[in-house]
């Protein structure tokens, strides 16, 4: 694999987090165990781990350090649950029951690129003030999103023009990224 711009070295994630060394790794193998694709990779001696895994651990510290959860638990939010966990919970449930439950917590084979999308979604049926929450926070940050997912995060089909208004944001368009453009999002 090669190394690129996006990609955070493993060893910087002590500093980030403010955490011991297994701390981190324990977050890291609960999102491992949940979605072998995000993973962290090797390129020589030093270890990496992608920008969407890296958003994936912002929101698994968020999560434990605001909102008390156990690190599982976060991970189960931001990946998906376990293979294991969704058998238990269809055993303990009526078959319309674990539909239900499949479609909210989404598959659990799903890529690095599917991750983010399907914690948003997740979110977003669970949570009434997710959507705001998620905005101001990606505005404080100065995150940039891919098309495919500020479009599920405003409930839209499709995101016309340079620049619009929604919801109190501004959104403008930064450019592309491979496929999909990259917006910026700006509380007014």
């Amino acid at each position: 694999m090669r190394k690129q711009d996006t990609d955070f070295p493993v060893a910087q994630l002590m500093e980030r987090y403010d955490l011991v060394r297994s701390q981190v790794y324990a977050r890291i193998n609960a999102l491992k165990e949940k979605n072998p694709e995000l993973a962290p990779f090797k390129i020589g001696v030093k270890s990496y781990i992608s920008e969407t895994v890296l958003g994936c651990l912002d929101e698994i510290h968020r999560l434990i350090n605001e909102e008390g959860l156990t690190t599982d638990e976060a991970a189960d939010i931001v990946a998906g649950p376990s293979e294991t966990n969704l058998e238990l919970t269809s055993n303990k449930l009526s078959n319309s029951n674990t539909i239900q439950t499949q479609e909210l917590f989404g598959p659990t084979d799903v890529s690095p690129k599917e991750a983010p999308i399907i914690a948003i979604r997740r979110a977003l049926q669970t949570e009434p003030l997710a959507r705001y929450e998620m905005l101001d926070k990606i505005a404080d940050r100065g995150w940039r999103l891919p098309t495919s997912e500020l479009t599920i995060l405003l409930g839209m089909q499709t995101l016309t023009g340079e620049a619009f208004e929604r919801y109190g944001y501004r959104f403008t368009c930064e450019g592309k990224d491979d496929t999909e453009s990259i917006w910026s999002v700006e509380k007014l």
